[in-house]
């Protein structure tokens, strides 16, 4: 208990010293592989680790906070908090637990944080003084701090008043110090001083609770709950009757897709097939989802069944997930064909990266139903998190203004190209967007000066501490200052 607190003492101080009125850098990195690895020796230390393969959870928990230096992207800042938080739950159930089953686990989540709740009391009681040894301690304590205060503080003021009197350099140092003591003792300093203290105090009491209730035993999160397996009864005509008429609509479609689009054949008179190839692509990523959540109906139902039954509902779904397949591929060719003609945004990136994530979770749910033993679950958790760290680590805002200004150069009267899009990336596209200054349209080369002369004004002037530094805005800072880019200013241009 008492390495616990003090763990969770240090934790709290660290995070202070680290995020407090500073933006998010390699500090993010620091602090979670300093909780991480706390977590890993305590659950161990503990014997409280059954599933061992679980600390493959550490690789994107690690990699997503790397990003908070690496790149310069405030969507993903703000999104991989959250990640990192749920990825962090998910690997102690993991680690704890072993193969826990099915929404098990979503409640194995909650009793984390229900537990860690419950045990800030164990937190606050270890903190108390016993009752008969309380007034004696706190006067004892009181005055020894006193005297300690009253006999160092003239002594360091005279000593120190000395020194930099005899050495001006010694002196400008210790000037600050005095400036930075002022700004603490005046009324806003308290304030802030009052605010971080009680933000520390928080964030200790949450690591605390969170640590007692993992290892504690009869906790919230320890206690021996019956693992209900979720089921549900539907009469098996009423299933077989979904995947019937599902499999044949789905043939029909298929076909469709497979003869309009993909071979570029059609009889209908006027049909245009760039209009009819860009679109529809977000109804297919909806049908996709509703064809997971029938086969994952289909395949908890605990009715009884025949044998007979048994295998026209396994046949049937594995058609359902053979279409899904066609029907997602149909969707990321529909949405590819959309990028080449109006260019790259987030939300389309997204959703091809959406599609690809559900194409490989069909692997597993075809292996399961072929009778292979799999946790579904387990694993389209794994490929999720992994097809996220994908997605942080291409460098969007780059890949973005990469694909965008190259189909302009390309063909630059219809290219559909938005240049006010782009000014609205942040410093991982300064690269590519300094050879928008050789673009032929003065509108858009104006504009993109006006963007990046913003940029290198906020770069320079910008004080980064060490907490924050910030590889991307490091790089755009040293392209924006060189003497070979010519950026002037252009006031009240596109403000």
């Amino acid at each position: 208990m008492k390495t616990i607190i003090g763990v969770s003492g240090i934790l709290a101080i660290l995070q202070s010293i680290l995020f407090w009125n500073k933006t998010g850098g390699i500090s993010v990195f620091i602090f979670v592989i300093a909780c991480v690895m706390y977590l890993l020796y305590l659950l161990a230390k503990n014997k409280k680790i059954t599933n061992k393969k679980a600390i493959i959870f550490t690789i994107p928990i690690i990699l997503l906070s790397s990003t908070y230096f690496i790149f310069n992207n405030l969507l993903f800042n703000i999104l991989n908090i959250f990640v990192i938080t749920i990825l962090g739950m998910i690997m102690c159930v993991y680690l704890c637990k072993g193969n826990i089953k099915n929404i098990n686990i979503l409640k194995k989540i909650s009793h984390i944080f229900g537990g860690m709740l419950e045990c800030i009391s164990d937190v606050i009681d270890f903190m108390k003084i016993p009752e008969g040894k309380k007034e004696n301690v706190k006067i004892e304590k009181i005055k020894s701090i006193g005297k300690a205060l009253l006999i160092t503080i003239p002594v360091i003021i005279l000593v120190l008043l000395l020194l930099m009197s005899a050495d001006t350099v010694f002196e400008n140092i210790f000037d600050k110090v005095f400036i930075n003591i002022g700004e603490i003792l005046s009324f806003e300093g308290i304030i802030v001083l009052i605010s971080r203290i009680a933000v520390a105090f928080i964030v200790f009491l949450f690591f605390g609770g969170l640590f007692i209730n993992l290892i504690k035993e009869n906790t919230m999160f320890n206690k021996e709950n019956e693992e209900k397996e979720i089921s549900i009864k539907f009469e098996n005509l009423t299933i077989n009757m979904i995947l019937t008429v599902l499999n044949i609509i789905y043939l029909i479609f298929c076909s469709i897709q497979i003869t309009n689009l993909f071979m570029q054949r059609s009889n209908v008179e006027g049909f245009d097939y760039s209009n009819y190839a860009r679109q529809g692509f977000f109804q297919l990523m909806v049908v996709s989802f509703i064809n997971f959540i029938i086969l994952i109906i289909a395949n908890i139902n605990k009715k009884e069944k025949t044998k007979g039954q048994i295998i026209y509902n396994k046949t049937m779904s594995l058609l359902i997930v053979i279409f899904t397949i066609i029907i997602i591929i149909s969707a990321i060719y529909r949405m590819n064909l959309y990028q080449e003609a109006y260019g790259y945004t987030y939300l389309r990136i997204f959703v091809d990266f959406v599609l690809i994530t559900e194409l490989l979770i069909s692997i597993p749910i075809i292996i399961k139903l072929l009778g292979k033993n799999i946790d579904i679950l387990k694993t389209g958790i794994i490929i999720t998190s992994f097809m996220y760290v994908i997605l942080n680590f291409m460098n969007i805002d780059n890949f973005i203004a990469t694909k965008n200004i190259d189909r302009y150069f390309k063909d630059p009267e219809n290219s559909n190209f938005d240049i006010n899009y782009l000014c609205d990336l942040g410093t991982d596209a300064t690269m590519q967007m300094t050879r928008l200054l050789n673009a032929k349209e003065e509108e858009i080369v104006k504009r993109t000066e006006n963007y990046l002369y913003k940029q290198r004004v906020w770069l320079n002037t910008e004080e980064m501490d060490w907490q924050e530094y910030n590889i991307s805005k490091e790089k755009a800072k040293e392209i924006l200052n060189n003497k070979n880019i010519n950026i002037e200013e252009k006031v009240n241009y596109y403000d």
